[in-house]
């Protein structure tokens, strides 16, 4: 049934508007008719930009928020030559990729056909003909890091994702964007991400339900129906990206490869292949050789260069030169060689770990207290924070190719979690109850410390003295440290003070009549009158003759 009012549409979905087309092959083609526009280089590099928004005065805000404000280099973008001619590739595939699918047509129906007859004759699409090679699709594979899928999804953003036709009730969908299975071999966990992604698109739709059973249906019943349904809704481009998880796979990620891959030639579909490096031992000779001859080939994702020949661009130069900007530090500093070099030094031209090294050593820099970018704080989150990646930029840094192949999936530390560690360190330096600098906080801490000593066991009076002692020798900050230094001083036994004299054995004996028992005191006569400890004894009746006690027996 035809929808008469936008507000019948899905979020992201938009009614069609038509432009007549130059390019021959594109004329009279309402899939390409509805899409915008191709963009000029200049609007391509404006589209795919991404900075953040800084004013001075932030650098004067809470330390709590500019925290918060470091996050928003977490999708930072400068767009290079690359990604310029990523865009244009996306552009082409795109198009290219509707020429003779148009709705209605003789070509749109023979598809129908075809998935039909494959279906009845049980023929799965692995199985068929055309499953040597991708007939119309191109890979962007490189370095981790490096905003390969960051770059599509800037680009893919101007386009809506779902057009919808009301004069052929056909809901048009430009792309869909899924990620290969970590297990790499499931053709089935695949078919369902496709499935609920289309339900997550479609006005009203249930697909994942009823052609699935709820997670019941096999692969080789599901494929078709999937087919059937890219095809219904004139999927435009499919992204396949962390295809390096295929090689995850024990068996099948090859076959997963080639179903997927002749699935889409069936049904003239694009597809963008997205991954690293490991990438290519999935993807294969077959694939490098039918992407050079459609002539939708990307260049490979490569860190940016240390230094150029004359006359090209220093791509690092001008990235470091804009991130650098983006400083929330109250004292920002500025970008001297000494910096540029230290930051390529630790991360060897990746686009990622640069902003999260950078974003790292503010976030540090606001809790401490330093509040400036210097070469030692840089060195040392590096070496304390990062070390996960210090095996990778070694090996970038020696360019070992075959370490680096171990290294494909290790991916930073995330910039949430950055912000997070550097918020709880905020936190621990800013506490009332963990410091002590103010006459205010100070009476917390000890109130804290002492409280804490009275729940161990010690007098109360006792406890509040330690711990005023304690806050007064400047020694410790938190309450833990200060807990642990009042007891040991708790713990550790007084010293008496006894009044020096001449004589140091002449100690005033005790009273005999106070402890007429005590063993002790012999000690005391006998160093007093110079007589042996046994005559001492014998003298205070401690020491009986051997008749006496004989006699006592």
């Amino acid at each position: 049934m035809a929808i008469d009012n936008l507000s019948a549409l899905s979020p992201g979905c938009v009614r069609a508007q038509y432009s007549p087309q130059r390019i021959p092959h594109f004329k009279g083609n309402p899939l390409i008719e509805a899409l915008p526009p191709s963009m000029t280089d200049d609007e391509l590099i404006g589209a795919l930009t991404l900075l953040p928004e800084l004013e001075p005065e932030q650098q004067t805000w809470p330390s709590y928020e500019r925290l918060q404000m470091l996050l928003s280099l977490k999708n930072f973008m400068v767009p290079f030559a690359r990604h310029v001619g990523f865009g244009r590739t996306l552009d082409s595939l795109i198009r290219s990729g509707y020429v003779g699918r148009a709705p209605l047509t003789a070509a749109h129906a023979k598809i129908y056909q075809t998935i039909y007859e494959k279906q009845k004759a049980g023929i799965p699409f692995r199985q068929a003909a055309d499953t040597i090679t991708p007939q119309l699709s191109t890979a962007s594979i490189g370095l981790s890091g490096m905003g390969k899928t960051t770059a599509a999804v800037r680009y893919l953003a101007h386009l809506p994702q779902v057009i919808y036709h009301p004069e052929l009730n056909v809901y048009q969908v430009t792309y869909l964007h899924i990620e290969t299975p970590s297990g790499g071999s499931s053709m089935k966990a695949l078919a369902h991400a496709i499935l609920n992604k289309l339900d997550e698109l479609i006005p009203g739709s249930n697909y994942y339900k009823e052609y699935s059973g709820n997670g019941r249906a096999g692969a080789d019943s599901l494929m078709p129906s999937v087919a059937r349904l890219m095809h219904t809704h004139f999927v435009g481009l499919l992204i396949c990206d962390e295809v390096q998880n295929l090689t995850n796979a024990n068996k099948g990620g090859q076959t997963l490869m080639t179903e997927l891959v002749s699935a889409c030639n069936a049904l003239k579909v694009p597809i963008l292949f997205i991954g690293t490096n490991k990438a290519k031992k999935i993807l294969g000779l077959d694939f490098r050789q039918a992407r050079r001859s459609c002539g939708h080939g990307t260049e490979p994702w490569t860190q940016l260069a240390a230094t150029v020949e004359p006359g090209e661009v220093d791509e690092w130069r001008e990235f470091l030169d804009v991130l650098w900007h983006y400083q929330w530090v109250s004292r920002p500093s500025p970008l001297t060689e000494h910096l540029r070099t230290l930051m390529y030094h630790y991360s060897q031209g990746n686009i990622d770990i640069a902003i999260k090294l950078f974003a790292s050593t503010q976030a540090r820099a606001i809790a401490d207290g330093s509040e400036s970018v210097t070469p030692e704080l840089i060195a040392d989150v590096f070496n304390k924070e990062l070390q996960l990646l210090h095996p990778m930029i070694e090996a970038l840094r020696n360019d070992d190719i075959e370490a680096l192949s171990a290294f494909d999936d290790i991916a930073p530390l995330q910039l949430q979690d950055i912000v997070d560690n550097a918020a709880r360190r905020l936190r621990n330096r800013s506490s009332a109850l963990f410091r002590k600098n103010s006459p205010e906080t100070k009476a917390q801490w000890v109130t804290q410390v002492a409280t804490s000593l009275v729940a161990a066991g010690c007098e109360e009076e006792d406890a509040l003295a330690a711990a005023q002692t304690t806050a007064e020798s400047g020694q410790p900050t938190t309450v833990m440290a200060g807990i642990k230094l009042a007891g040991e001083a708790l713990a550790t036994p007084r010293k008496v003070s006894r009044p020096k004299t001449k004589n140091a054995c002449a100690e005033e004996p005790p009273s005999y009549e106070e402890r007429p028992n005590d063993y002790r005191r012999a000690i005391t006569l006998a160093r007093q009158t110079k007589v042996p400890v046994l005559e001492a004894l014998r003298t205070l009746g401690h020491v009986r003759p051997l008749e006496e006690l004989l006699e006592l027996a």
